[in-house]
């Protein structure tokens, strides 16, 4: 019997996917899109991103576990979708590419600023291509290691409690200058990764959504539980005019046998970005591996993280690197929500099509 992916491994895959460099941002990016006390509007966000796994679940329910090629091709021949499969490998590889290297310009920017980054760059692509050799399943069991390893800076957040204030919150909610439309987009990127649940539908066991929903809350609770602490911590104009407020938060940590404690937490946060890297590279595979079928699974690997490491030489600054994930994040929302109702149709097609075969 071939191995399946345990519920509980592919909440915290959920999680490591979703948990990006964007989680030093979002109290920002929250205030920005929300205004006062935006963080609240992370329980909105966190709502939509539950309805869209509600659709994922349902392609699982109704397609019998069975995997998003074979659903399609069940009705419309694999030639026909062969440049679809490979538009969205071409958005997951790059938005691997571009979330990686939007790690390593701020590592650089912030603590290792002689480095060149094609050191960082050539580390990712060897770590990423050892994991990309493995299966889905230890890349499963890789992860939980990984969750373990790094869910303990939640518990970093206590040192600030003495400081914290409700005052420095208000009293008015989403109040003031705030930007819903965008900026709730440019949060919502925070919670993408979820949508790759679709790939791992034919390798996980009974309760598959029940781990997709639980992954997401650990995101979400971890999102609110920053984004409330930040607002409590700052004021509301601070966080609007720092950039990264979490990296902020952290310094205030003190140690007496560690100086800097920003430096560890920041280093170890690789092993997160890491997971969103591979996942996004595994999915990719998936795709360019189902639409040419006699290609080696390691050579694709390769070729995907040659490609990628090419790319990521373009852009130089994390500005222009912003700028690719901001577009490149609204087609994969847009994947996010079209993907499923795609196969929910399909899976209607299907079942009206057998019916008629049937009479």
């Amino acid at each position: 019997m071939r191995e399946k992916l345990h519920p509980f491994q592919i909440a915290l895959l959920i999680y490591m996917i979703q948990s990006g460099v964007t989680l030093f941002s979002i109290p920002r990016l929250s205030a920005e899109a929300f205004g006062t006390n935006g963080w609240i509007g992370l329980f909105i966000l966190f709502g939509i991103v539950t309805l869209n796994i509600l659709l994922i679940g349902l392609v699982n329910k109704w397609g019998k576990g069975q995997s998003i090629f074979v659903i399609i091709e069940n009705v419309f021949p694999k030639w026909l979708f062969v440049p679809f499969y490979l538009f969205i490998s071409v958005v997951f590889t790059l938005l691997a590419t571009l979330v990686a290297k939007k790690y390593i310009l701020l590592l650089q920017m912030l603590f290792f600023r002689d480095t060149p980054s094609i050191v960082f760059v050539g580390m990712f692509f060897l770590l990423s291509f050892f994991l990309l050799k493995g299966c889905i399943y230890e890349i499963g069991k890789a992860t939980v290691i990984l969750f373990f390893m790094t869910i303990w800076t939640m518990l970093l957040l206590t040192f600030h409690l003495s400081e914290f204030s409700f005052t420095r919150m208000t009293t008015f909610i989403m109040q003031g200058e705030k930007d819903i439309l965008s900026g709730g987009l440019n949060v919502y990127s925070a919670f993408l990764g979820y949508e790759l649940s679709l790939f791992l539908i034919p390798y996980a066991q009974k309760n598959f959504t029940k781990g997709v929903f639980f992954g997401n809350a650990i995101t979400s609770f971890i999102y609110i539980s920053v984004s409330f602490v930040c607002f409590g911590f700052f004021s509301f104009d601070y966080l609007i005019n720092d950039l990264y407020p979490v990296i902020t938060l952290i310094e205030y940590v003190k140690f007496p046998f560690v100086e800097r404690v920003e430096n560890l937490i920041f280093t170890l946060f690789a092993l997160k970005v890491l997971i969103t890297v591979v996942m996004y590279l595994w999915a990719s595979k998936e795709l360019v591996s189902h639409s040419f079928q006699k290609l080696r699974s390691n050579f694709i690997s390769l070729f995907l993280l040659t490609i990628g490491t090419l790319v990521s030489f373009i852009p130089d600054i994390i500005r222009e690197v912003d700028q690719w994930l901001k577009w490149l994040t609204y087609i994969d929302v847009g994947i996010a929500f079209l993907l499923p109702l795609l196969l929910i149709f399909l899976i209607g097609l299907n079942k009206l099509k057998q019916n008629k075969v049937t009479l």
